[in-house]
Formats: structure tokens, C-alpha cells, sequence
């Protein structure tokens, strides 16, 4: 009985220690500003789960756009790149994006379809 209540309590303070582990960096802090959008392909369709990467100022985020291709990031203020990988497209890089205190940036990010080579065998 003594080693059930035991494992309960073990049970319980591991999950409670799981929860307490957050990135305390990822959570949006007063006067940061935004970045939001979505993930287009040139037809304006939609790209979902496209892996968006987002550096600058030390701080290095990933996220991924959801079902609907969008995306948002709260950030600390100051310069940016971001870089995009969408299976069947190009990599794209926007290399000076700037979030101001407060402040949402909407952009929008239009990935090109990768040129795919077919080795043909010659015949004759």
C-alpha cells in the first residue's frame, strides 16, 4: 500500500515538473511585436506545414504553418531572417525582416514548386 501511494506521488511531481519545463524565451513578453502570415504557393494556395525558421538577435525560432498555411511568432524587437522549407518547393529566405516593440508584421511568403530533373536513358 506504502509503495502504491509512493508511485502516485512520483507519478505526480514528474508530471508536474514536465509542465513547469517551458522555454521561457518562446513566451510572448511585453513590448514584443509579431510576426504574422501565411505560406502561399504562386497560385495563392495554401502551403501547410511548411517548417519557418526565424534568426536574429540570438534567438533562433521554428514553427510550422498550420492547416490553413498561416503562421505567427512574438518576437523581441530588432532585425530577422526567415527561411521557409516546404516539401515539393524551393527554400526561401527573407533576410531583413524588421519587428518594431508592439507591433504586428504581416507578410506574406510565395514559395516556388522545385524544378525536379527526370534522367531519361538514351535509347537508340
Amino acid at each position: 500500500m506504502k509503495s502504491v501511494k509512493l508511485l502516485r506521488l512520483t507519478s505526480l511531481l514528474l508530471v508536474m515538473a514536465m509542465v513547469s519545463i517551458v522555454d521561457a524565451t518562446a513566451l510572448p513578453k511585453p513590448g514584443d511585436g509579431k510576426i504574422k502570415g501565411a505560406i502561399l504557393d504562386v497560385n495563392e494556395a495554401r502551403v501547410t506545414n511548411a517548417g519557418i525558421t526565424i534568426e536574429g538577435n540570438k534567438i533562433k525560432r521554428v514553427v510550422k504553418s498550420d492547416d490553413q498555411g498561416q503562421f505567427e511568432v512574438s518576437l523581441p524587437a530588432g532585425s530577422y531572417q526567415i527561411t521557409v522549407k516546404a516539401n515539393g518547393f524551393r527554400r526561401f529566405v527573407y533576410s531583413s525582416l524588421t519587428i518594431h516593440a508592439n507591433e504586428t508584421e504581416m507578410i506574406n511568403i510565395h514559395v516556388v514548386v522545385a524544378a525536379y530533373s527526370v534522367l531519361v536513358p538514351a535509347t537508340h
